[in-house]
């Protein structure tokens, strides 16, 4: 489910990596007018619970207005589970795509358009998994000045993730012959919707699979079949960690809101900046088609947008 705003930025595209399995994959750098000044760099990673969506998913309101306050942002595709795993995938990709935006972008850019950006300026934006995948980057050497999660999933381990989905519970048993298709092929970087029409997209195996691991609360456990949870980045929240913005609404029936309070609670403990915004009139994905004037954009959105502005 794509947003459909549509964005009046310049953009232009580059392929961040190449890999075996998943061929080319692209990042979709938005920017504004040329100027004589440096920029500093927003990456940005889409929801999709690790095993659908594409950049797609990221409303581009929010995108032009990062780029109205001076950002240069980055919206990298990333491979998808299941056939790769969260570590080895999504994880891997969201950190590689942020070295790159620092390393390389910044050159291809003022290559193609005479931007100019400060590599040592940037924030990690994330959405639901995307959530996750801003946080992973707070573990790298030159870590984000700041991470914004928008009801990001955190602490896979939980039980929370584990608990089946009562509003899947009706849907039918299908066939593994036909949700085991979702390993075929290339590793995707994009895929088809979870609801088409409002109705859940079950003529697709990847979104069928997805579904059932809902229905049954196997989302995240089959996505890291070997059990080994080390890799998220929940588990640093102890340390020194990038001041960081959740917002997450008390409604969401997909991911909890307690593991929102959970992280604020723990980075402020170990004395990081941590600010937390609960909303009970918000869900899941509440502002992937959420415009601008709206009250719910002014009354959550725009602080998250502008606690990245803030920090760069």
């Amino acid at each position: 489910m794509a947003a459909p705003y549509t964005s009046t930025s310049n953009n232009t595209t580059f392929i961040w990596k190449t890999d075996s399995r998943a061929g080319e994959i692209p990042a979709y750098v938005y920017y504004g007018p040329k100027d004589n000044v440096s920029h500093p760099i927003a990456i940005c990673y889409h929801a999709g619970g690790f095993v659908l969506g594409s950049t797609a998913l990221i409303p581009k309101n929010q995108v032009d207005y990062l780029v109205s306050k001076g950002f240069v942002v980055v919206l990298p595709e990333y491979r998808l589970a299941p056939q790769v795993d969260i570590a080895s995938g999504p994880v891997k990709d969201a950190k590689e795509a942020f070295v790159w935006s620092q390393e390389a972008m910044p050159a291809l850019l003022r290559d193609v358009a005479g931007i100019e950006v400060n590599s040592k300026s940037i924030v990690s934006i994330g959405w639901s998994a995307g959530g996750l995948l801003a946080l992973s980057t707070a573990s790298l050497p030159n870590p984000p000045s700041a991470i914004v999660d928008y009801y990001g999933m955190k602490y896979l381990d939980d039980d929370c993730h584990r608990k089946p989905l009562a509003a899947f519970s009706q849907l039918p048993t299908l066939p593994e012959e036909f949700t085991n298709k979702i390993y075929d092929g290339p590793v995707p970087f994009v895929s088809e919707p979870m609801f088409v029409d409002g109705k859940p997209a079950l003529h697709d195996p990847r979104a069928a699979w997805f579904l059932t691991q809902l229905k049954n609360g196997t989302s995240v456990s089959a996505c890291v079949p070997d059990g080994n949870y080390d890799f998220d980045v929940s588990r640093q929240f102890a340390g020194k960690f990038p001041p960081t913005f959740f917002l997450h609404g008390t409604i969401d029936p997909f991911v909890s809101h307690q593991i929102s309070v959970r992280a604020h609670e723990e980075l402020k403990k170990a004395g990081n900046e941590s600010e937390l915004l609960l909303g009970d009139d918000i869900a899941h994905v509440f502002d992937l088609q959420l415009e601008a004037q709206d009250p719910k954009f002014i009354k959550y959105v725009l602080p998250a947008l502008n606690f990245a502005v803030n920090h760069v």
